[in-house]
């Protein structure tokens, strides 16, 4: 699961075996929290058995992940393995704080053919491979079939994308009027309490919509926003997204600048059409799938008219090294173990991401009779990696573009402007 989009609550200790005085210990960084831990426990408590001799000691810091990850390694106290999140990429590459892999590949029995492409490029640079994927997810739409067929609009939706048929034709046209005809009030209370959507408020969440219409928030080498994020393409995003909002097809204005806590019960509870997530959020929904209580569609983001089909974006993680560990071999080898069929067999078991090795993948949408699955792998196609894993301080990028549809909604300023002055901002920041 990738930590800038799912965080826990509290900062974990360190989970594993108290080793004993000739114990080689290896220890892992990572911002597994909850259910998640106990599945890497499973993973490291298989290494340690082929291992003898060897503990993995899991050191788990789902808050402030990438400062004491620094800090340890700057200070000569790396960890021996850590998870490299896909904004992290260009920070600890650039600085030389990754081990180059792609030398141990062989021996590892890593392959990269044999990894989703866009991810496995993720982590590498010419040559070299500074981190072994771990697994990943697309941003798609989830559908209450539930909700759309008490409004007559099932027949909306596009063809499961794990089926032959073809998914062209669901437009941004297509979602609105689904959206719009959910819309109601159930209570008679005189207050809806069915809608269409949430509103997408962050850059992870929107920037598909943007590629989706043809343009992009970054010029192609990610050295300027002027001219992208406040292009044609990117304000015709940001115009459909805040009409939804603005057209009562959302929840109340509270939850632009608040966030929406309520939106996963809301979804699931049939208050909802559609919700925007990634695979983390399916455990979430899993038992009521499983049960019959939710008629759960996977389905591709809208694409604007002129265009034939959406472009999603991933985010992903993978294990590296510290180039300081003071057990180098032994660290690679934990890594290459980390990253191997057998763990991510072990590791499905979170159902929070899809592994990246793409026959381990297909194993798990082959048992999986709901189909979720399979949607979700036929979804990897086509989309692309966050700009974050090549554009350093990435998310200083994303502290600054939420503005540009918070000040649409609040405050009722142009878009046009605020997506001007925003782009502006962030080219002073970053020297461009």
């Amino acid at each position: 699961m990738t930590r800038h989009l799912v965080l826990a609550a509290l900062i974990l200790p360190a989970v594993g075996c108290a080793p004993g005085e000739s114990d080689t210990v290896l220890r892992v960084a990572l911002w597994a929290g909850g259910h998640e831990l106990e599945i890497e426990r499973q993973v490291a408590d298989r290494y340690e058995a082929l291992n003898p001799g060897v503990r993995v000691v899991l050191e788990s810091a789902p808050n402030g992940y990438e400062e004491r990850l620094l800090t340890s390694i700057a200070a000569g106290r790396p960890p021996d393995v850590y998870l490299m999140d896909s904004p992290d990429i260009p920070t600890f590459v650039e600085r030389g704080l990754a081990l180059d892999l792609a030398p141990y590949a062989e021996a590892l029995g890593w392959r990269p053919d044999r990894v989703f492409g866009q991810v496995a490029d993720a982590f590498r640079r010419g040559a070299s491979m500074f981190a072994l994927p771990k697994d990943f997810t697309p941003m798609v739409l989830y559908a209450n079939r539930g909700v759309l067929a008490a409004a007559g609009v099932e027949d909306l939706l596009p063809a499961s994308p794990s089926t032959d048929e073809p998914v062209g034709g669901w437009t941004w046209t297509d979602f609105r009027r689904a959206a719009e005809a959910v819309v109601a009030d159930t209570d008679g209370d005189g207050r809806e309490d069915v809608f269409g959507f949430d509103f997408p408020r962050n850059l992870y969440q929107w920037v598909p919509f943007v590629w989706s219409a043809g343009g992009d928030i970054l010029a192609p080498g990610g050295d300027g926003a002027a001219g992208y994020l406040d292009g044609p393409e990117a304000l015709e995003a940001y115009r459909f997204l805040t009409a939804l909002a603005e057209d009562g097809l959302t929840p109340g204005a509270q939850f632009v600048q608040q966030g929406d806590p309520a939106r996963e019960a809301r979804f699931a509870s049939g208050g909802q059409a559609f919700l925007l997530s990634g695979h983390w959020t399916l455990p979430v929904f899993r038992d009521l799938v499983e049960t019959g209580a939710l008629d759960l569609a996977i389905v591709p983001i809208p694409h604007h008219p002129s265009r034939a089909e959406a472009t999603s974006v991933l985010y992903a993680s993978g294990w590296a090294v510290p180039p300081n560990t003071p057990r180098l071999r032994r660290a690679i080898d934990l890594a290459g173990f980390l990253a191997s069929p057998e763990a991510q067999r072990i590791r499905a078991g979170s159902g929070l991401a899809i592994p990246s090795r793409i026959d381990v993948a297909a194993e798990i949408a082959a048992a999986d009779d709901t189909g979720v699955e399979g949607a979700f792998i036929a979804l990897v196609e086509g989309a692309r990696m966050t700009w974050g894993a090549r554009v350093r301080d990435f998310s200083r990028i994303e502290a600054l573009a939420v503005e540009i549809m918070d000040r649409r909604l609040i405050r009722g300023e142009p878009l046009a402007s605020s997506a001007s002055d925003v782009a502006r901002r962030i080219d002073a920041e970053f020297g461009r």
